[in-house]
């Protein structure tokens, strides 16, 4: 079996788990939507949970080398309502990109993915914090809001939600963030 064959079960896998859950997205489903035969997904992983564990684990590489590549840039910025802009407009590009994990991630037991959405946000902080010092901001709230607006707006996206005020609403956002560093 190729590294092709493992890379598209494990996409099928993402998408379905992403979509139905762990329950409701079967060997079956994961297999046909790759393109091969449930023999050929136990072949490879052998356990529906060790596929599971494996796309976890892709999901996170993928989540690390987009993060290094759109949000954690160390560009020379304007000025902190510069770096918001970019940063808030790159970090909407990252969800989208990686949606599917974050919505399998977020509808997860907590003590699997806890940890990781704690170290993700803590991280994001000392970022936004570095960019934008001095402030009498709770960086953590801060990053937390940020978080939260991108995760929705794109939500809605993932949902087949067209929103056509969805880029508008993202520069309101941005302007209000900048209006709480001032």
């Amino acid at each position: 079996m190729t590294d092709e064959t493992k890379q598209k079960i494990l996409e099928a896998a993402l998408k379905l788990f992403s979509k139905k859950g762990y329950a409701g997205a079967t060997t079956r489903i994961i297999a046909a939507e790759a393109g091969f035969t449930e023999m050929t997904l136990y072949t490879k992983f052998k356990t529906k949970q060790n596929l599971f564990n494996q796309v976890m684990i892709y999901g996170m590489e993928k989540l690390n080398k987009d993060a290094s590549s759109l949000i954690f840039i160390d560009n020379e910025f304007e000025d902190p309502n510069d770096f918001l802009e970019t940063c808030v407009k790159n970090l909407d590009k990252f969800f989208w990109n990686n949606f599917e994990f974050f919505k399998l991630g977020f509808n997860q037991d907590r003590k699997v993915t806890g940890p990781i959405w704690k170290e993700s946000t803590e991280n994001f902080s000392k970022y936004i914090e570095k960019h934008i010092p001095n402030q009498k901001i709770d960086y953590m709230a801060f990053s937390l809001s940020i978080f939260s607006f991108v995760y929705m707006s794109n939500l809605g996206r993932y949902q087949g939600g067209h929103n056509p005020l969805r880029d508008e609403l993202l520069e309101r956002f941005i302007y209000n963030l900048t209006l709480c560093i001032e």
